[in-house]
């Protein structure tokens, strides 16, 4: 991967060693297409946190997190939609019964216990940004736009537009979330699922941002 050798020269060799033990447990546990895909993802995120965060005073924390949360975003799907269910159930609060029941967001939500249990991992910062992957939140850090957009936008995705959205999210990462995010509604809506009740109101906040930049 292009962005993730570069890592080799910025990250400690504890950082490395730890995802590399965490690359060893994934690839053992998921699907080959799942992992790959998690493998992209943190290639992205690299490549988005280098772009847009070059301050060395925070790039390795940023690009190690970056890291983590890219490989362990999806790490939820190794479970059946019941464990999902039953672990969201147990262990995680604060959950509306929308997103107690809503599957393609349960590996999001249970991801923060599961990564704490499996691998010892205890970082708000990687836990909000992965359990924020799928529906995007009103209150989105530096890595939870990088996670959102990686994950979208990782090189073994193919649909429309999507060369468009890679250089956008070069050279207007801002603008960027707000395309990627509306076409995600526009997926959603295609396969007649439902949204997340807060959809409306991350759209308005994603609005917002875009336009105090610009």
């Amino acid at each position: 991967m292009v962005y993730t050798n570069k890592i080799k020269k910025l990250l400690n060799s504890r950082q490395l060693k730890e995802l590399k033990d965490i690359k060893t447990v994934i690839k053992q546990k998921m699907p080959e297409s799942l992992y790959r895909h998690s493998i992209k993802t943190m290639d992205f995120a690299v490549m988005l946190a280098l772009k847009h965060y070059p301050d060395a005073d925070i790039n390795e924390d940023l690009v190690n997190k970056a890291c983590i949360s890219a490989l362990l975003h999806d790490y939820g799907k190794i479970l059946e939609r019941q464990d999902l269910q039953d672990i969201v159930s147990r262990n995680v609060k604060g959950l509306t019964d929308f997103e107690k029941t809503c599957y393609p967001c349960l590996h999001a939500y249970a991801a923060p216990y599961l990564i704490k249990r499996d691998f010892g991992i205890n970082d708000k910062e990687i836990y909000n940004a992965i359990s924020r992957h799928t529906t995007g939140s009103c209150d989105m850090s530096g890595l939870d736009r990088i996670l959102y957009i990686s994950d979208k936008l990782e090189a073994g995705r193919n649909y429309k537009n999507i060369e468009y959205l890679r250089q956008l999210s070069i050279n207007n990462p801002d603008l960027c979330l707000l395309e990627v995010y509306k076409s995600n509604i526009i997926y959603v809506i295609s396969k007649n699922c439902t949204l997340h009740p807060d959809t409306s109101r991350i759209w308005n906040y994603i609005c917002g941002g875009y336009k105090n930049v610009t």
